[in-house]
């Protein structure tokens, strides 16, 4: 019972939080919604702060579970795990839509409860496109020239830029149907081609 009531009310903060960030949303709001006694928040998460970091802690679960899949031994190559860790991307902003609003809520406007949650799990995503591109460098798979550092920033933004601009890019131009998952397939072939081992010709310096 004691767990279903902590579902219900992360359940219900997740929108709350997402929509009107975390200084816009008060206890009273949530157990309103959840049809509970204002004391449930403190007594399951000690406060609004506990409650706000439990529904980011959730967002990040399939995240979490992409990177262990990601760095299984079934997938024996670089390119492998950074292809299928690219396809696992679209398929979690499917299902966590709120997802992106709590990354660029934090990045721009960090509270004391998030900014924490954020940078743990972003680190981890970091820590694994530079082991994974390393490792790539080491086995003659990407060029040895590659700087991991701008690699892994790059690969990272190249694959969330989308999700966080389409609002943005819906109004300026159509968007076909589909669009998402073509974005990622399209992305990491673009990626992959500006460090893959044999790529034609260097990049002109600026």
């Amino acid at each position: 019972m004691r767990s279903e009531c902590k579902c219900k009310l992360i359940e219900i903060a997740t929108p709350l939080f997402a929509t009107k960030g975390f200084a816009g949303v008060s206890v009273r709001d949530v157990t309103d919604a959840a049809a509970m006694n204002v004391s449930a928040v403190s007594y399951h998460f000690n406060g609004k702060g506990g409650l706000y970091q439990a529904v980011l802690e959730e967002q990040f679960v399939p995240i979490r579970q992409a990177l262990d899949l990601a760095q299984s031994e079934e997938l024996t190559s670089p390119i492998e795990r950074l292809s299928f860790y690219a396809e696992q991307v679209f398929h979690i902003h499917a299902a966590r839509p709120f997802l992106v609003r709590f990354m660029m809520a934090e990045v721009n406007n960090p509270t004391d409860y998030g900014s924490e949650v954020i940078e743990k799990h972003l680190s981890q995503v970091y820590q694994f496109v530079l082991a994974t591109l390393q490792e790539g460098i080491d086995g003659g798979s990407l060029r040895s020239e590659v700087d991991i550092t701008y690699a892994a920033i790059a690969f990272v933004g190249i694959l969330n830029f989308y999700f966080i601009s389409k609002p943005l890019v819906s109004k300026l131009t159509p968007l076909p149907a589909g669009i998402n998952s073509e974005y990622v397939k399209q992305a990491l072939q673009i990626y992959l081609y500006g460090i893959a081992h044999n790529r034609p010709e260097p990049v002109p310096a600026l």
